[in-house]
């Protein structure tokens, strides 16, 4: 296998706290200008949520540019040829997963299609994206998850450059028992030399108060998920002092990685279950090399 991203962590940053009253999920990605792109998914209630834009030199201080998206949820962004996509959520239309394309990363984004409804996936009410899209020439893979009902699993959706949906499959099910395993969502895979990387969120519903984990299946193929090798990447609650700099129950979400150099930047977002909304936090790793 390559290099393994993730070594030890350098420093917790915050990005964007208190820019929702609700919640903020962040993807991010490297535009050609070598600039770091984020669409937030800012949220003033569950259903309530638009797409923003900001745009960062050096991956921790974020400048706003302004709103892509009227009513969506959890970006995924991509580009290819000279255009920009977004797929996401409509939450407040359906639940349904669209795609959008504009011409530039900040501005004109129109729809271009609805790829597919909530009940593809395991006949789910509501769905949650991943950060991060798997192209393959002109077909594209994003792991969906099931929203509700509980329990929360991973699916993967494949569908064309122009937005046909082609197939969408199980993953991986939460595992509905107390712990780490128990809600999987809002997972990306990555791909590093010829090793593949599956970020999950996963918050443990089993009992309150909800803590939250993002977990990491280790693949030598895409989407071996039955063989791959699993761990718990972070577990909020015991890093809280990082974060909030005190101990307290933490839930974590939306896993958004970003590779620089030797370096890897994880971005997350974070809620403090004692109360307050979810806020948007960089973690900061030395890469280093593993034998595996």
């Amino acid at each position: 296998m390559s290099v393994f991203p993730f070594g030890s962590i350098v420093e917790v940053r915050p990005v964007l706290v208190g820019v929702g009253n609700y919640a903020v999920w962040g993807s991010v990605f490297r535009d050609f200008d070598g600039s770091i792109g984020l669409y937030a998914s800012i949220c003033s209630g569950p259903r309530d949520c638009s797409i923003v834009f900001y745009r960062s030199l050096d991956g921790f201080s974020f400048r706003e540019i302004g709103t892509v998206i009227g009513d969506g949820l959890t970006a995924a962004p991509f580009r290819f040829g000279d255009l920009y996509y977004l797929v996401y959520v409509d939450r407040k239309r359906g639940n349904r997963v669209r795609l959008a394309v504009s011409r530039g990363p900040d501005s004109g984004f129109r729809d271009e299609t609805i790829i597919a409804t909530p009940q593809v996936f395991g006949n789910a009410t509501e769905v949650d994206l991943g950060c991060n899209v798997y192209m393959r020439g002109p077909m594209i893979d994003l792991v969906v998850s099931n929203i509700l009902p509980y329990p929360r699993s991973l699916y993967l959706l494949r569908f064309s450059i122009s937005g046909n949906f082609i197939m969408a499959k199980p993953l991986v099910s939460g595992s509905g028992v107390p712990g780490p395993w128990h809600s999987l969502h809002n997972a990306s895979m990555y791909r590093f030399g010829d090793t593949y990387y599956l970020l999950s969120a996963s918050n443990d519903y089993s009992q309150k108060p909800y803590r939250g984990y993002i977990l990491t299946f280790i693949m030598e193929s895409p989407y071996n998920v039955s063989d791959s090798f699993k761990y718990v990447l972070i577990d909020a609650t015991q890093l809280s002092r990082l974060f909030i700099n005190r101990e307290t129950v933490l839930g974590a979400d939306t896993p958004s990685l970003l590779m620089r150099g030797d370096e890897a930047l994880l971005y997350l977002s974070v809620v403090d279950r004692g109360g307050g909304p979810w806020n948007l936090y960089v973690v900061r790793y030395k890469s280093e090399r593993y034998a595996f």
